[in-house]
């Protein structure tokens, strides 16, 4: 339960300096706070079944039992709370069984510390049903949270297969190309005319220009090319293309792969209207 307003927040992480950093930028904005602190499995689960918090924050590698570990104990021991895996392990098994084993979100390192606290905000908002409430409410607030739900898991899953490319997570295109596949997902239409469309919104949420955006897309496009990407394209498309496709091509098979593989349809936004709401990644703190 929340003490006097504030998120309580367990993490567990192998770097003891990393957790430092961690725990600062999750007090810092005065609504959450950290009580306990480890970088062991075992130590992780007897904090975590001990202290009851709102949230878990778990790196996928610890001393002794790694993350996943303490993920299983949890649900064996059914301890409900946020789950959040934070790791510089960003393969898709890793991802998926980290999920099933109850995780309610993954982010790979390095992380944007604002984008971690608005999340951490998020799904302990997507518990509240669950607390006694009048039962009167808690059938159209479910309603409500399960879009929300549903694009938290979407966003993950395309992090984890720009991460199979070889994108990293440290580039600005990698979150560009996140939030113009998240939009494309959402309203074809934005994928016509790009350039006077898609790329200026993006700028908009990200205040920057639409021809930095541009470059930073393409940049990533060109990284993944050269690591991982054309395999997972061929994945993804069906067919293996010599040469690294344009931005447009890229952002609009990710985007049809994810709303077959979801095989639905999510609200369409105005997103031109709701840039207010979207993280402002350039003011975030990254984490090493």
């Amino acid at each position: 339960m929340q003490e006097n307003g504030k998120i309580r927040v367990v993490i567990a992480d192998r770097d003891m300096y990393y957790l430092q950093k961690l725990k600062l930028c999750l007090e810092r904005k005065g609504d959450m706070t950290v009580i306990g602190m480890t970088d062991n499995g075992p130590a992780a689960f007897s904090l975590i079944a001990k202290t009851r918090p709102d949230v878990v924050l778990l790196d996928a590698i610890l001393g002794e039992k790694d993350g996943v570990w303490v993920l299983e104990n949890m649900k064996q021991q059914q301890i409900t709370c946020v789950s959040i895996m934070i790791s510089a392990i960003d393969s898709d098994p890793v991802v998926r069984r980290a999920m099933a084993m109850g995780a309610d979100y993954y982010m790979a390192k390095p992380i944007q510390g604002d984008l971690l606290l608005e999340r951490i905000r998020q799904l302990t908002e997507q518990h509240m049903p669950y607390q006694k409430t009048e039962k009167i409410l808690l059938a159209p607030q479910q309603t409500q949270t399960q879009p929300r739900e549903m694009e938290l898991s979407l966003e993950a899953e395309i992090s984890a297969v720009l991460s199979r490319m070889g994108v990293p997570a440290s580039i600005k295109g990698y979150h560009f190309i996140r939030q113009a596949v998240l939009m494309a997902v959402k309203d074809r239409e934005i994928m016509v005319g790009i350039t006077k469309g898609l790329y200026p919104d993006i700028a908009k949420m990200y205040h920057t220009t639409a021809s930095k955006v541009e470059r930073a897309i393409r940049h990533a496009v060109e990284s993944a090319w050269k690591k991982n990407g054309r395999q997972v394209y061929f994945e993804i498309s069906g067919y293996m293309m010599e040469e690294k496709p344009t931005n447009g091509q890229f952002i609009a098979i990710l985007a049809e792969h994810f709303r077959m593989q979801y095989n639905t349809s999510f609200p369409i936004l105005s997103f031109r209207t709701q840039t207010e709401n979207v993280v402002k990644t350039d003011r975030e703190i990254a984490f090493s």
